[in-house]
């Protein structure tokens, strides 16, 4: 190769590197300064538990949200329970599925007891929220309506706030 060959291939190599780091540079003054993520929860509020949004917003009274709180609290712990039993379930249908030799009614079985306790799970959350309305008065049943499905937006992992 001769001196003008390896010259050009230096001084493209050279403008190619030059131009990954600006680019490399733009895109994290980019991220940093422009890119803002939307912002779902509102402003200069923190993050709130769901017990303090529906006491503002559904006017509960000091009894409503004391009951509100145990109720939530007792089936919490149910659910708790659920989610270590459907864990380890799936946790064992894993291995059997990516053993030597998986055995398919010990599969089909296990996969039965994980759909029986996701189907209890839901059935808690049910009798949960039976005992939730029956805590309130017809009005404040009628806006608890409305809620829920603003309090499921407000909740979504991507809505929640950076913890850094």
């Amino acid at each position: 190769m001769d001196i003008f060959s390896q010259k050009k291939l230096f001084s493209r190599i050279i403008v190619l590197l030059v131009v990954l780091n600006i680019g490399t540079i733009g895109f994290f003054y980019w991220k940093m300064y422009f890119h803002h993520e939307p912002f779902l929860f509102p402003k200069n509020e923190a993050f709130n538990d769901v017990s303090a949004i529906l006491q503002r917003e559904l006017n509960l009274s000091t009894t409503q949200v004391t009951q509100f709180n145990s109720i939530r609290e007792h089936y919490f712990e149910k659910e708790v329970q659920l989610k270590e039993i459907i864990k380890g379930e799936k946790d064992s249908m894993n291995v059997a599925m990516f053993n030597k030799n998986s055995d398919d009614h010990l599969i089909k079985n296990l996969a039965m007891k994980i759909s029986q306790n996701e189907y209890q799970m839901e059935m808690l959350r049910y009798e949960q929220a039976k005992e939730l309305k029956s805590v309130c008065n017809p009005k404040q049943q009628e806006q608890f309506e409305h809620l829920v499905i603003e309090i499921r937006d407000y909740f979504r992992p991507d809505n929640q706030p950076k913890r850094r």
